[in-house]
């Protein structure tokens, strides 16, 4: 038998939850962990925005910037320079503002601010995609599965937004919850994928016997001198003497005692496995979770219902891009009518 006495159950979780708008703690949780490590990942990057701070001056990596040798790109060509300051100057701040989109407390009380707020989260996060895809070709080696891989990204976060939008002007409110989150559990592999493509090359490191290519110019600009980098490196000698300018080499990779070329060699070759992965673990998540959360699909499917009928829409509940209108479903009837039919019936 309970205590009359003793507090009810949830009390301390709806009190750490309630400021933040969160009905149910499992809720609470999910955005604690996930908006959490957003919002931390972005906070610690913050500083990138100083583009010395990424790519700093003694074309050395320290571990905590971009990835030895890949300032190369981005210091001596212009193109790629405008393509990183793109991808960081609009993910960083848009990664930031989608934590307020996610906050139910901000989105209840202050809507103007929730719709404002939400144009300049697409429109900075399309503005990186552009720079995304505009560095993809010597981002961390740059290699194929690289460049498949932020393609296809870029596909399936600016679908998802694109859809989100769509629904959300259509009034389809769980719709553009739906398709918004997608989008940003997608862009979040990239968060994942640190931890992943990390202990990979932790891995490889250890089993030894990988090699990768690496043009002259970029070891020589890691390496500084001539003489350290043909000391690596005796193929580039032809590219020193003039005679091959796209000269490259066979570079180790490896993060145990290996040369900055190495590092960054392993830490390409580990990227884009370890973001295809985190990727597919994203996808599958999320989905998951949309089919474990089908009360509040059809709770905002009710609101959606009712505010389709005050603008006057057609097919109020089913307005928007919903799969009745375009699969093969049975036609969506709202609680209102449930109830009506029910008390009819009676």
């Amino acid at each position: 038998m309970s205590n009359p006495t003793s507090p009810p159950r949830n009390t301390i979780g709806a009190k750490v939850r309630g400021p933040f708008g969160f009905k149910k703690t499992y809720n609470f949780v999910l955005w604690f962990i996930f908006a959490g490590a957003l919002l931390g990942f972005v906070l610690a990057r913050f500083m990138y925005l100083n583009f010395n701070q990424f790519c700093p001056p003694s074309r050395i990596s320290n571990g905590n910037n971009a990835a030895p040798g890949e300032c190369y790109y981005y210091t001596n060509f212009n193109q790629y320079k405008i393509g990183i300051l793109l991808h960081l100057g609009g993910v960083l701040p848009s990664g930031l503002l989608a934590v307020l989109q996610f906050t139910p407390a901000i989105r209840q009380r202050f809507v103007l601010f929730h719709r404002i707020n939400g144009y300049a989260v697409l429109l900075l996060f399309l503005l990186s995609t552009v720079g995304a895809l505009m560095i993809a070709r010597h981002a961390f080696g740059g290699g194929l599965d690289v460049q498949a891989l932020v393609g296809t990204l870029a596909i399936m976060c600016t679908v998802s937004f694109v859809l989100s939008y769509i629904n959300v002007k259509r009034l389809q409110i769980e719709q553009h919850r739906a398709w918004m989150l997608r989008g940003w559990f997608y862009a979040g592999s990239i968060i994942t994928s640190r931890f992943i493509f990390i202990l990979a090359a932790l891995i490889v490191s250890k089993l030894g016997g990988y090699y990768t290519a690496r043009s002259c110019a970029q070891l020589a600009y890691i390496h500084k001198t001539a003489a350290e980098t043909l000391a690596h490196y005796p193929a580039c000698e032809v590219f020193f003497n003039g005679s091959n300018l796209d000269a490259q080499a066979t570079v180790k990779a490896t993060m145990t005692g290996g040369s900055a070329s190495e590092v960054g060699a392993v830490l390409g070759m580990s990227f884009g496995m370890g973001l295809w992965v985190s990727l597919a673990l994203h996808a599958i998540g999320i989905e998951i979770y949309l089919h474990l959360t089908p009360r509040e699909a059809e709770r905002l499917r009710n609101v959606s219902y009712q505010r389709q009928l005050e603008a006057g829409m057609q097919n109020p509940g089913s307005a928007g891009l919903v799969v009745d209108r375009f699969g093969d479903c049975e036609p969506w009837v709202s609680q209102a009518k449930k109830e009506s039919d029910a008390a009819s019936s009676k």
